[in-house]
């Protein structure tokens, strides 16, 4: 079928809770089950903070299971709801690509009901309220001011001792570590230099460009993950806290759209290769550690405004020929 089509979709996506009623705050199961025909490629939306009034506290995949023509893909979530009342849960998006075929093609939702319900009881009598007993005066007691005037003299004790050593003379000290934000920087530079888009060289060039990205979103936010897959490596940020929704959008995008290039065949154009430069050079703009001149305050060169990082629209793939290709939306 097409899009627009009355046939009904060969691929088919069935959710449930489990318990399907929690008081509020407790973690319940949602799982999600695609069936396909075996060979279609199914390409899954991966939200990481909520599903619907729920938030994701981890979720996963389970080991395909094949059938007779037939591949049943699981995936579980982890949600917790912090809302009483009935709450529908609505299968996040999931679209199809049949063999041979360019058009990806959404499949029908499917959706089930969680009641939350709340600790409180939902009725009191008030025979357990009872009123507070007056205040008691409390005795003065001068040990803690006894500890803290020998804490305060301790201190300045030490803080003497250590001004006299560091005016005697300083050791030679180590240079402070490159921000990874200026290395970055340079690797940009370095990648431009190189005259790859020129050349027609777009794989290694979105290759290089990507690995200049992932190599900075590690060492700004600590995230260590050399050789997750691009979904891997998204969930990590989302769950690491550090970095913001909003970049993490932009930087699924721009993820998205650099393994399309490396592993999918697509080709792109010069002005794409050019929007997919400026979006990571303005994504480390945005996240990039702020920086302190002599008197303490942010350099002007950190502290003045920016544009918005928008990522460059992920581009119309044709089917995937390479089998090491898993970009955040897409499951083998």
């Amino acid at each position: 079928p097409t899009a627009g089509s009355n046939l009904p979709s060969p691929v088919t996506v069935k959710v449930k809770a489990d318990p399907d009623e929690v008081t509020i705050g407790t973690p319940f199961r949602f799982t999600m089950e695609i069936t396909a025909p075996t060979g279609m490629q199914i390409v899954m939306a991966q939200p990481t903070e909520r599903i619907g009034a729920f938030d994701i506290i981890d979720f996963g995949d389970e080991p395909a299971q094949h059938g007779t023509g037939m591949t049943t893909i699981t995936r579980w979530y982890r949600l917790a709801g912090f809302e009483t009342g009935h709450k529908e849960i609505e299968s996040p998006p999931v679209s199809y690509r049949a063999p041979g075929a360019t058009e990806l093609i959404e499949v029908p939702k499917d959706h089930t009901v969680v009641t939350v319900k709340s600790l409180l009881p939902e009725k009191t009598d008030g025979a357990d309220i009872r009123d507070i007993k007056a205040p008691e005066p409390l005795p003065i007691d001068w040990r803690p001011y006894y500890i803290a005037a020998a804490a305060v003299a301790a201190l300045a004790i030490v803080a003497a001792l250590l001004w006299r050593v560091s005016r005697r003379g300083r050791a030679a000290r180590a240079l402070p570590p490159i921000p990874p934000h200026k290395i970055a920087y340079a690797e940009l530079e370095k990648l431009r230099g190189r005259h790859l888009i020129e050349q027609g060289a777009f794989k290694e060039y979105y290759s290089t460009l990507s690995d200049i990205v992932r190599t900075y979103v590690e060492r700004r936010f600590e995230v260590r993950a050399p050789e997750m897959t691009t979904e891997e490596f998204l969930t990590s940020s989302a769950r690491n806290g550090r970095l913001q929704s909003g970049h993490r959008g932009v930087l699924g995008n721009f993820l998205t759209e650099s393994d399309l290039v490396k592993f999918a065949r697509h080709v792109p154009s010069i002005a794409d290769s050019e929007r997919a430069y400026d979006a990571a050079k303005r994504f480390v703009d945005e996240t990039r550690e702020p920086e302190f001149d002599g008197n303490g305050t942010v350099a002007a060169a950190a502290a003045a405004p920016r544009a918005p990082v928008t990522a460059p629209p992920p581009p119309t793939a044709g089917p995937s020929g390479d089998e090491r290709w898993r970009g955040p939306d897409a499951t083998r």
